[in-house]
C-alpha cells in the first residue's frame, strides 16, 4: 500500500510517499520525501528520491498549497505517475470531534475549521492543503490525523482548567494537548523494542524540538501532558514562553500599551530560548555559545530545569515510570540537554550512562546505565510512518469508527 503523507507546520511542509509492507507497519522500501521550510519569498526545499539522491533549492514558495503542489510535481518526475492508494494529512488541532484517524469529508472539514480558533497558525494552512490535494486526487481516500487525538484520554482532573465551569463549557476551554503523533510513536516504538504491550507500560515521553512537550502515559493512554488549550502552555521552547503567570499577559498589555494580539505574538515568537538568550532560538547555537555567553547558558539551564520539573511531576502522577523517552530535534541530538534533564534524578531510579548518551546522536538507543530501575531511550520520531500506518489501519476496517462525534 502506498500512502502520500503531508505534514504541515506553521511555516513548513514535509511530505513522503510511504510504501508499506504486507504487515502495514513498516516501509517496504526507501521513500521519496522532502521538506519545504520557511515558506515564503525565500523558502528552502530539500527533496530526496528513493535512491537517496537529494536536491536542494531556495526559491519563492508563497504558501503551503504551492509547496504541496510542487511536491506532487516532483514526485511525479522522480517515481513516475503518482498513484497512491490513500493520502494522510496531519492537523494540529482536531478540536472536540476529530479524536482519531478520520476519513476526510465536509463535516470533518467544518469541524477542523471550528478548531482553527485554537490553532490559527497551523490549522488554516493544513486545511488549505487538504482541499487542494483533494482536488488533485479526486475520489482518493484522504485521512486526517490530529495531534490532539492521542490526548483525548486525559482524565477530567487533568484536562480541566480551574475556571468557572459554565465559562469553560461555553467557550470550549480545556486542555487538549499536542504533539500526539510524536508521543504515540515513541510509546509504540518503545513497546516494539521491548517486546511488550504498550498497555503494560508507564512511560514519560519528551518531544523536544522547536516546540516541546512532555506526556505521562499509563497503560497505553495519555493521562497528562504539558501543552493545554494551545501549544503555548508547558515547557520552555525555541520562541515560546511555556508556563508563566497569566497575570503577566494583562500586565504587559497595560504597561506597554499592547493589544492582546501583540502580547500573544511576544509569547509565541519572541520568548523561550530566543527571548532569554537574546541570541538564538536554535539550541545548537546556544550550546556553542554557552561558555562565553551567560544568557545562552541561562537559557539552557532554564530549559533543562523545567523539563526536569515535569519529569518529577509525572513520576508522581504515574506512581513511577518504566522508561523516559527522548525524541524531537533536541531530544535526539543534544547529549548535553539529555544529561541536564536527567541530572539529580538518581533517587527516582534515573541513571544515565554518559558514554551511551554521547554516542546516541540522532539514532535509536538505550542510554540508561545497566541496572537503572528506569530505562532511558532515544527514539527518533517518524510521524510520517505513524500517519501512513494509521491510514492503512483505518482503510482496512470494513466499518471504521465514526470519529466525528456530536456530543
Amino acid at each position: 500500500m502506498q500512502v502520500l503523507v503531508f505534514n504541515c507546520g506553521s511555516s513548513s511542509l514535509k511530505f513522503e510517499l510511504v510504501e508499506l509492507d504486507a504487515s502495514g507497519r513498516n516501509r517496504n522500501r526507501p521513500s521519496a520525501r522532502g521538506i519545504f521550510q520557511e515558506i515564503g519569498p525565500r523558502a528552502k526545499a530539500m527533496m530526496t528520491d528513493r535512491d537517496g539522491k537529494s536536491v536542494e533549492a531556495i526559491s519563492p514558495v508563497p504558501d503551503h498549497v504551492s509547496a504541496a503542489l510542487r511536491a506532487i510535481e516532483w514526485l511525479n518526475s522522480t517515481v513516475g505517475e503518482l498513484a497512491p492508494d490513500a493520502i494522510a494529512h496531519r492537523i494540529v488541532h482536531g478540536g472536540e470531534h476529530v479524536i482519531e484517524p478520520t476519513l476526510v469529508n465536509e463535516t470533518v472539514i467544518r469541524n477542523l475549521e471550528e478548531a482553527s480558533r485554537f490553532a490559527p497558525l497551523h490549522n488554516p494552512p493544513a486545511l488549505a492543503t487538504i482541499r487542494a490535494v483533494g482536488q488533485k486526487f479526486a475520489g482518493l481516500p484522504m485521512v486526517v490525523v490530529a495531534d490532539t487525538a492521542f490526548h483525548q484520554t486525559l482524565p477530567d482532573y487533568a484536562r480541566a482548567y480551574a475556571i468557572p465551569r459554565d465559562l469553560a463549557k461555553r467557550h470550549g476551554i480545556r486542555r487538549f494537548g499536542f504533539h500526539g503523533l510524536g508521543h504515540a510513536w515513541m510509546m509504540e516504538r518503545y513497546a516494539e523494542i521491548r517486546g511488550l504491550p504498550a498497555t503494560s507500560l508507564k512511560l514519560i515521553t519528551l518531544q523536544l524540538g522547536a516546540g516541546c512537550s512532555a506526556t505521562a502515559i499509563s497503560n497505553g493512554r495519555s493521562v497528562d501532558t504539558s501543552m493545554g488549550l494551545t501549544p503555548l502552555e508547558g515547557l520552555m521552547m525555541a520562541t515560546r514562553s511555556g508556563d508563566l503567570d497569566p497575570a503577566i499577559f494583562s500586565y504587559l498589555a497595560a504597561s506597554e500599551g499592547l493589544t492582546p494580539a501583540q502580547v500573544e505574538y511576544i509569547l509565541y515568537h519572541q520568548s523561550g530560548f530566543l527571548g532569554v538568550s537574546g541570541l538564538s532560538s536554535d539550541m545548537r547555537e546556544l550550546e556553542s555559545a554557552e561558555h562565553a555567553n551567560q544568557n545562552a547558558a541561562l537559557a539552557i539551564e532554564m530549559f533543562c530545569y523545567r523539563v526536569r520539573k515535569y519529569l518529577g511531576a509525572y513520576f508522581a502522577a504515574l506512581g513511577g515510570a518504566d522508561a523516559i523517552i527522548f525524541g524531537g530535534g533536541i531530544g535526539e541530538h543534544s547529549a548535553n540537554v539529555r544529561a541536564g534533564v536527567c541530572s539529580g534524578l538518581e533517587r527516582l531510579g534515573v541513571m544515565l550512562d554518559s558514554e551511551r548518551n554521547r554516542e546516541a546522536t540522532g539514532r535509536e538507543a538505550r542510554i540508561s546505565a545497566d541496572g537503572s530501575p528506569v530505562e532511558i531511550h532515544v527514539i527518533p520520531l517518524d510521524e510520517e510512518l505513524y500517519m501512513a500506518r494509521a491510514a492503512a489501519i483505518l482503510l482496512s476496517n470494513r466499518e471504521p469508527r465514526n470519529a466525528n462525534r456530536s456530543d
